[in-house]
């Protein structure tokens, strides 16, 4: 499942304080939210105001205390993806599942492990940490997707089990070449959205829309509580007045209509549908869901169709505490998006301006890897994570069968742990893996191989040390920071590891030191 919003770099509408006044949302948000008028203008106890986005109302100095809401780790619902065991490759050679780049699990445990609190275990999907770090793969050369592949002794073992990293990668898109955006955003106004940690962000994200997104763009917004309604038709980006003052307007209370909006966000999706551009649905909640249908498998049917029609969902989730995580996994998954978590304005401004601009064009559909194991040197595998993304081997090339797609310039990881055969010697092949995908310009399939050879044994280090250590993590976080037989983890030979790979400098290392640091503190 891939990113398919392009936020492309344009036009700033405020200039160079573009994101200080994006953030002002953030910032002032009890005292908006507290002062706001029919017009959208609010000013603080003292009389004075400081100037909104765009200088589109005033704002009021930030007490710099968030409104109260509920515990971190409060109501919250996650739901345990299992953790996949080996497999006997003789019974079993094909390994098949959908590509994936969502971040949500990591994003959250970040947002948790930042208050002090340890993320339960069933919130971990360890791919979604894997592909969180760079991969340090090359762009492909030949086709809109390649394949890369690297290995090492996996760490800690004592029975020569290699850990095989593939690596997916797609192909780059030059910025002339961007097609434009139609977005419909669809915002969860509910009560359970009245805090700065949730509708604050969302309007600072919009905001950062407006400052990013070209001038010919378009953004349309519908809100949804008890019921939905639309809040801003589709307006062009240059308008940047009128879509601020939209933002403005936006005020939480009522229940939770999740249903209704996104029905609603579709149906104005539709309506503003432009050819050749990147047509998508937004969804900005906490995932909670009271009214109307409040399972996003029965919503499921809706949102395909949708998707054949070639308007995708995104889903970002907004705060922690009353959070259903699962609820916004589940419909990015049958959306053909993907599904990112938002606790920071600085998180917001990495995922709407950084992350969003080329790396969100489509490159590929329905992406599918599948690795085939040579049972003569291969005893035993698994794949580490990608649990609730298996296919069945037969849908590999079943072009009926949905998965995922992939964005200009996505790098996915998947890691296999492999026990060789007694007989297996290094330089003899491990099997083929194979990715096919659908070209975005038409309804070919295309198909990219490459062969697996056992390498010699060694320490993984680099890109695939980070990844290994990644993974250890996640692992010992998802095992309960214990764990027994085959999940259990060794977190003073893995804070080794870490260390020395933050010795090496390797990209993404101090991130992982820092992330391990959180974790064994919150232990």
């Amino acid at each position: 499942m891939a990113a398919l919003l392009v936020v492309a770099s344009g036009c700033s509408t405020s200039g160079s304080d573009a994101s200080s006044d994006a953030k002002g949302y953030y910032d002032g948000y009890a005292q908006q939210q507290g002062d706001h008028s029919a017009t959208g203008s609010s000013t603080s106890a003292q009389g004075g105001t400081s100037r909104g986005p765009g200088g589109s109302s005033p704002l009021p100095p930030s007490s710099g205390r968030p409104a109260p809401g509920p515990g971190p780790l409060d109501d919250n619902t996650f739901v345990d993806a299992g953790t996949n065991g080996f497999v006997d490759a003789r019974v079993q050679p094909r390994s098949t599942f959908a590509a994936d780049v969502d971040t949500g699990s990591y994003r959250v445990a970040r947002a948790l492990l930042a208050q002090g609190a340890m993320p339960p275990p069933e919130s971990v999907r360890v791919e979604e940490w894997v592909n969180s770090y760079a991969s340090g793969f090359p762009a492909p050369t030949r086709d809109d997707l390649e394949l890369r592949a690297d290995q090492a002794l996996a760490p800690g073992s004592t029975d020569g089990t290699q850990l095989v990293r593939i690596g997916l990668q797609g192909r780059e898109v030059d910025e002339e070449e961007w097609p434009p955006v139609a977005l419909t955003m669809v915002v969860d106004t509910s009560g359970s959205m009245d805090i700065r940690e949730r509708l604050g962000l969302v309007k600072s994200s919009l905001a950062l829309l407006v400052e990013t997104l070209r001038p010919d763009d378009t953004i349309a917004v519908v809100t949804y509580e008890t019921d939905a309604k639309p809040l801003l038709e589709p307006t062009r980006v240059r308008d940047a007045d009128t879509i601020l003052s939209a933002i403005d307007r936006l005020q939480a209370g009522g229940s939770t209509n999740l249903e209704a909006g996104l029905l609603l966000g579709y149906d104005r999706a539709r309506a503003a549908y432009r050819e050749g551009a990147t047509n998508v649905v937004l969804l900005a909640s906490d995932g909670v869901a009271n009214v109307g249908i409040t399972d996003g498998g029965q919503l499921g049917t809706a949102i395909r169709d949708n998707g054949r029609r070639g308007i995708h969902l995104v889903t970002v989730g907004f705060g922690m505490g009353n959070y259903n995580d699962d609820l916004m996994e589940q419909l990015a998954d049958r959306g053909d998006g993907f599904y990112a978590y938002v606790d920071t304005f600085d998180e917001a401004r990495r995922l709407f301006v950084d992350d969003l601009r080329a790396t969100m064009t489509p490159v590929a559909k329905d992406a599918k890897i599948q690795v085939e194991f040579d049972p003569r040197t291969v005893s035993e595998y698994r794949l580490v994570g990608y649990e609730n993304r298996a296919l069945a081997d037969e849908d590999f090339e079943d072009v009926a069968v949905d998965a995922g797609e992939i964005g200009a310039g996505h790098r996915i990881t998947a890691l296999y742990e492999v026990r060789p055969t007694a007989q297996a010697e290094t330089g003899d092949s491990l099997g083929t893996v194979r990715v096919r995908w659908r070209s975005v310009q038409g309804e070919d399939q295309r198909e990219d191989s490459l062969s697996l050879t056992l390498d010699a044994d060694s320490r993984p280090t680099g890109a695939l040390g980070v990844a290994a250590a990644v993974a250890e993590v996640a692992r010992f976080v998802k095992s309960g920071t214990g764990g027994e037989g085959s999940e259990q983890v060794d977190p003073d030979g893995l804070q080794r590891r870490v260390e020395a790979l933050v010795e090496d400098d390797v990209p993404g290392a101090r991130e992982l030191d820092s992330l391990f640091t959180d974790v064994l503190a919150a232990r």
